[in-house]
């Protein structure tokens, strides 16, 4: 099992959330509802780190959750997890 946590970003938006990643910022996703959203911030939270990481590439630290969510006042801010293996 190979766990990581990023904090995310999700933003109502014209009937959709948007998913953004402050750290990762090409794993930017949306969905229909936030279970949608939630559901494909995971699998773009997985390919980014797995991509990353087949290229010889760091993962950036994630950002504390708290401090991220003091930034962007106008989004629901919550941490991502997934098993890298699982992808």
């Amino acid at each position: 099992m190979e766990l990581v946590s990023y904090p995310a970003l999700f933003t109502p938006k014209d009937g959709q959330i948007l998913v953004d990643f402050p750290d990762l910022p090409e794993a930017f996703t949306q969905g229909k509802d936030m279970d949608d959203a939630m559901n494909f911030a995971k699998l773009g939270l997985a390919i980014t780190i797995n991509d990353k990481l087949g290229h010889f590439e760091e993962a950036p630290a994630a950002s504390d959750l708290d401090q991220v969510a003091a930034d962007h006042p106008e989004a629901v801010v919550k941490m991502v997890t997934v098993d890298l293996e699982e992808y």
